[in-house]
């Protein structure tokens, strides 16, 4: 009985992750309450208290729940082999920007985390999540560009602290826009295509931009 108690409570602590979401979706954070989480849920508002002990609990719940885009590109990067790191960092993008697409739920998460709240005092840990998802990134890139440059070198004017800082930014803004758009932005197809057009600008030989 125990087990078939504690089996029931962790389906509905999840009810009420996946309740929250909808509701911060419609509402946005700040104007969302637990009320509103409850009713979403199909509980009271008691049982809400049970599991969490305030809306920002129930948020950071929800934000742990998620991989972060920015993380998981930091472990395919990571994983990279092969003799061709610009080619294989393209890859990785598009790998990816394609698990995000076919990943609804996470959608929905993410446009919560990164376009539907006010990141306040009592959201930090969350914030610094995203902070350091970014810092990770862009060491995980130019530590990739490091490895193009003894590979086959870098067209100037790049540097792998430059050409890190662009792809982290394009990344970064992609993934944005793709979420603003409620998901229809051909990310795969568009997205990577932008990413693939600016890293050929990065291999040695191609034409410098002008200045």
């Amino acid at each position: 009985m125990a087990r078939k108690t504690k089996a029931e409570a962790e389906r509905t602590r999840a009810a009420l992750i996946d309740a929250a979401v909808t509701v911060f979706l419609q509402r946005g954070v700040a104007r969302a309450t637990l009320e509103e989480v409850a009713r979403a849920a199909g509980v009271t508002r008691g049982a809400v208290y049970w599991h969490f002990a305030d809306k920002m609990a129930l948020f950071l719940a929800m934000e742990e729940r998620a991989r972060l885009p920015l993380e998981d590109l930091v472990a395919r990067i990571d994983a990279l082999e092969g003799d061709d790191p610009l080619e294989g960092l393209a890859e990785a993008v598009v790998e990816s920007f394609a698990t995000l697409e076919s990943d609804p739920d996470r959608r929905q998460v993410l446009t919560v985390l990164l376009l539907r709240c006010e990141y306040t005092e009592d959201m930090a840990p969350a914030l610094d999540r995203q902070r350091q998802a970014e810092t990770g990134l862009q060491a995980a890139l130019a530590r990739a560009f490091q490895r193009a440059a003894v590979a086959g070198g870098l067209a100037a004017p790049w540097t792998a602290d430059l050409a890190a800082m662009a792809a982290r930014s394009m990344t970064f803004g992609l993934v944005q826009s793709w979420l603003f758009s409620g998901g229809t932005l051909p990310l795969v197809d568009q997205g990577g295509a932008a990413v693939r057009a600016l890293l050929g600008t990065m291999r040695a030989g191609a034409p410098s931009p002008r200045p």
